[in-house]
């Protein structure tokens, strides 16, 4: 049986606290619009408008958290101890920059960052667009395969902060993302960047076809101890020399560093000052 690991609560606190000021400042705009956009009648919807802003957080998270238990059960069962599970990993790699991964399932094959939907109806997928069947027509809808890669992405920007540039450079093609959908009825998916699962099944039978050994034993520890006790940014941010605002994290998408995060000017392209994250004090 795989183990399981949880971040600490005074850690996942006051993550809470910080996202739940950072819900709020989003609903305030939310009902700031309201108004803007009609003004005759915003002030008088504004209790009704922050009461649904609310309910659909709170309905998003419920279904969530019922697929998300559904997979931890069945996963943590069937693979073996060398396994690690972090469960609803959050991590900080910039400041206020929050990701929330639903599992990250850590073993020698690799890093696994599992998001889980428990969507229920027919879904169409060209690459990362989603579309959902509504009635007799095809809507377009949010695409699990961009949050996906989001916290890819994520996970890379924080991983390299805290571990050597040659483990770093070794993990990046060890991080897999994987998308589960626990109750839809019917799916069909072209050319997308990202395996989607139907089912518990289906995700304890994709782990086992992942033959390769890529991480160590003590690798694998010392992913794990990260993820749960060194969740935040790990350098200090650094201010552009040149127009002394505070600098901000960037993928290079080509070139010999592709693949690596860096600091860059939030002026690009007026001005194009970079500053390494690993060269940071």
């Amino acid at each position: 049986m795989a183990r399981l690991i949880q971040q600490p609560d005074s850690i996942r606190q006051d993550f809470y606290r910080r996202i739940r000021a950072k819900i709020q400042h989003e609903k305030n705009e939310y009902q700031q619009r309201i108004n803007r956009d009609i003004p005759f009648f915003g002030g008088f919807m504004n209790e009704f408008t922050g009461f649904m802003f609310e309910m659909d957080r709170l309905w998003n998270h419920m279904k969530g958290a019922t697929g998300e238990h559904l997979v931890l059960h069945a996963v943590a069962r069937f693979l073996p101890h060398s396994w690690v599970i972090a469960q609803g990993a959050i991590l900080e790699p910039y400041p206020n920059w929050f990701t929330q991964i639903d599992h990250v399932l850590i073993g020698p094959p690799g890093i696994f960052l599992v998001e889980t939907k428990a969507w229920s109806g027919s879904y169409f997928v060209q690459g990362d667009k989603w579309k959902r069947k509504d009635g007799h027509c095809w809507v377009n809808c949010s695409s699990p395969t961009r949050q996906a890669d989001y916290h890819r992405n994520m996970w890379l920007l924080w991983m390299q902060q805290h571990v050597s540039g040659d483990f770093y450079r070794k993990i990046i093609p060890l991080i897999h993302s994987v998308i589960v959908l626990t109750k839809i009825e019917w799916i069909k998916a072209k050319a997308t960047p990202v395996p989607i699962l139907t089912g518990t099944r289906c995700l304890i039978n994709y782990l086992p076809s992942q033959k390769q050994i890529g991480l160590q034993a003590s690798e694998i520890e010392t992913i794990a101890h990260l993820t749960a006790f060194q969740p935040r940014y790990n350098q200090q941010v650094p201010r552009c020399p040149k127009c002394h605002a505070l600098m901000i994290p960037r993928l290079a998408k080509k070139g010999h560093l592709q693949g690596n995060w860096f600091y860059g000017c939030p002026n690009y392209p007026a001005c194009r000052e970079i500053h390494s994250i690993q060269n940071i004090p």
